[in-house]
């Protein structure tokens, strides 16, 4: 028996608390992407301009800007607790699983590489390249922590991991979240090229994206818009496809909840852009929203599962021999 057999059996954590430990880390890795994107939009992102203390005189915030940015860093600690618990809740969990150690071992290098990722962003003075990556490293820890409360869960009602569905189902969700995935990455785009740079409130002159020249900004949202426009109707598409093939509440919801949100963040999309010059309070509804819709889309990727196999054929049976007349 290895050691952490023994501690194991001292200290066995429950299906319960292990899920408990889930969503806790499911809603602060979400929170923290809706206040960094808080911290950005405020002009606070180079507040505190140096890293991992906030500027050369002292540790601790100045100024108002300071303290936003600085709030934001402090945010990590309850992430990094909830990583932590994740992972040592599933060393000690009876049963024992290995994909929920693996699980919990990938948030906390996330967590750790969000703080490095981080520290460069501020060093370099908030460049477009970093400040796009810290992002999109978000969206994928969230796909760890959805899917570790996806398995918690099914694992606990003793249903499948990945329920078998109807080919065209499948593959339509698959394809319905490769093209979110794609929309948000350009989404990352925009922000990077538009006019908020992060540190404007602190004074700093912050480089933008500019791949396509002065244009870049408009371009961006030109094809951020047209792309998630099609997302929006491929995802009405599904919808319909999955309530035709009978799925159950567990995809349902997740596509509903895909479908809204993506109506939603249409709605703030325009009026941020073409309605009132871009606003700053729009633009982190708009964030919050995307966030919360990479929610249900990864929800709902795990929850259509799998392709089903294609019914056998039964066996011809051979002819029964005829029976002999009698005489």
């Amino acid at each position: 028996m290895t050691r952490l057999d023994r501690m194991r059996e001292r200290w066995p954590v429950s299906p319960r608390l292990h899920g408990a430990a889930a969503w806790a880390a499911l809603v602060l890795f979400t929170l923290i992407v809706i206040s960094g994107a808080g911290v950005r939009l405020t002009g606070s992102g180079l507040g505190c301009h140096d890293w991992p203390r906030c500027s050369d005189q002292s540790v601790t915030p100045q100024n108002g800007h300071a303290y936003i940015e600085f709030g934001n860093r402090l945010i990590t600690t309850p992430v990094a607790i909830a990583a932590i618990c994740c992972l040592v809740f599933a060393l000690l969990r009876a049963p024992y699983r290995r994909d929920f150690t693996w699980i919990g071992a990938g948030l906390v290098v996330g967590v750790f590489a969000q703080a490095v990722l981080g520290g460069i962003t501020v060093l370099t003075g908030l460049n477009p390249v970093t400040v796009m990556g810290h992002f999109l490293l978000s969206m994928a820890t969230i796909v760890l922590t959805v899917s570790l409360v996806w398995r918690v869960q099914r694992a606990r009602a003793g249903e499948p991991e990945r329920p078998e569905r109807d080919p065209r189902l499948v593959w339509a969700v698959r394809v319905l979240v490769v093209l979110g995935g794609c929309v948000v990455f350009l989404g990352t785009g925009v922000t990077a090229s538009g006019p908020f740079a992060g540190g404007e409130g602190t004074g700093d002159d912050v480089h933008r994206l500019t791949i396509f020249g002065l244009d870049t900004f408009k371009t961006m949202v030109m094809v951020h818009a047209r792309l998630a426009t099609a997302f929006g109707v491929v995802a009405v598409a599904v919808w319909f496809l999955a309530r035709r093939s009978g799925a159950g509440r567990d995809l349902m919801r997740p596509l509903t909840t895909v479908c809204v949100g993506v109506a939603v963040a249409g709605i703030i999309g325009n009026l941020q852009y073409h309605q009132l010059d871009y606003p700053a309070a729009l633009i982190w509804s708009h964030v919050a929203v995307v966030t919360l819709l990479w929610n249900g889309l990864v929800w709902s990727l795990l929850a259509a599962g799998r392709v089903a196999p294609a019914a056998q054929p039964l066996p011809e049976q051979a002819p029964e021999p005829p029976v002999p007349a009698a005489a």
